[in-house]
């Protein structure tokens, strides 16, 4: 509905007030990595992406999406992050939903992942059960930490 902002703002498109004034607007509000104090939020959302597997590879953009939804139908071979945002100081994470098929599959994310106990989980194979899982870094992607949040949905 409304935001108050103080300071210098930059009157880019879709912002209708600047200044101490309030303001509403829509679109994108880039902050270019400048960091909100004390902020309170109602609520957020994060971008959902559904990347297929081609070829036995899986790429997940995190310049498109936070949370991907993926049909687990072949094994996957090579796992991509890509456009990890590599700034100072900051942790990025994702979320990875894999939907089984029926058939048990396999999923090699690489050396930069790394799972509890250096053991990566076994994936559920029942066909349309829910595998969640999410990533986390603190270095700009050279290493990510891989967490099971919830097998067999």
């Amino acid at each position: 509905t409304s935001a108050t902002f103080s300071g210098l703002l930059s009157t880019s498109a879709g912002i209708s007030a600047a200044g101490t004034t309030a303001a509403s607007f829509s679109g994108l509000f880039d902050l270019n990595f400048n960091t909100l104090f004390e902020p309170t939020l109602r609520y957020y959302n994060e971008t959902t992406s559904s990347p297929a597997i081609s070829g036995n590879a899986l790429t997940l953009d995190l310049s498109a999406a936070q949370v991907f939804g993926v049909t687990l139908n072949a094994n996957i071979n090579t796992l991509t992050i890509s456009n990890t945002p590599s700034t100072a100081s900051r942790a990025m994470s994702f979320t990875l939903i894999l939907t089984a098929d029926g058939t048990l599959r396999g999923v090699t994310c690489g050396s930069a992942v790394k799972w509890a106990k250096g053991t990566p989980p076994t994936l559920t194979s029942t066909n349309a059960k829910k595998d969640v899982f999410t990533f986390m870094t603190t270095n700009g992607g050279s290493e990510w930490l891989g967490f099971v949040a919830g097998q067999n949905f």
